[in-house]
């Protein structure tokens, strides 16, 4: 299953060049073609790593790739041209400062994060449990410990993360509630709102709120 889509490259001022993939499915609230990705770089020469034997053009695709789309048509400036879904996927184990527990974090191309997994045994068994296989090391220029990964199914990772975001919600509500209770026995017993509000980041006027449970 492939996800194509139409890609334009402009000029695009001062002195840079701008790539826009519009998706060929309507998206907007009014039915419109919407952009799902775009990319702006400086004009060579003058830019990053300058060479002048690359074109804009060749450049435009190469920046394409590198976050997950192949050009299916000439890249050229002012013309449309077919681009198609190609992302990679890499994981990694993380420890965040003051935490103990160690997690897998999946990225895709974009750099963004999908997922970040406790490890109870090893990274590639909890990769297989929230619906990713691992194909191996990631390859030349990635250190040792990054893993190329790929969904084994991509609705057994949506569902994966829904039952993810569904905990993680209740316990969220439930800190919230930890959070209101003890601001409202704190009012009650003597300190004042301006005290409280300051310490809990809130205004005064929430301090009364959570005061008279009014919300």
């Amino acid at each position: 299953m492939e996800y194509s889509a139409v890609a334009t490259l402009t000029h695009q001022e001062p002195e840079h060049v701008c790539v826009q993939v519009v998706s060929n499915e309507p998206g907007g609230p009014d039915g419109e073609l919407t952009p799902v990705a775009t990319i702006t770089a400086p004009l060579r020469p003058g830019g990053p790593d300058p060479d002048p034997f690359v074109s804009e053009e060749h450049r435009a695709g190469y920046l394409l790739r590198e976050i997950g789309w192949q050009p299916m048509d000439a890249v050229a400036f002012g013309a449309p041209f077919r681009v198609t879904r190609h992302p990679s996927f890499r994981a990694n184990v993380v420890t965040y400062e003051g935490e103990s527990v160690e997690l897998v974090q999946v990225r895709n191309s974009d750099g963004e994060v999908l997922a970040e997994l406790p490890v109870m045994s090893t990274p590639e068994a909890a990769l297989r449990a929230a619906g990713w296989g691992v194909l191996g090391a990631a390859g030349v220029g990635w250190p040792d410990d990054v893993l190329a990964v790929a969904p084994s199914d991509w609705l057994d990772v949506v569902r994966h993360a829904r039952t993810e975001r569904e905990g993680a919600q209740r316990e969220a509500d439930r800190r919230e509630q930890f959070w209101a209770s003890c601001l409202r026995e704190a009012v009650l017993a003597g300190h004042t709102a301006v005290e409280l509000a300051e310490i809990a980041g809130v205004t005064a006027q929430r301090i009364y709120q959570i005061r008279d449970r009014r919300r």
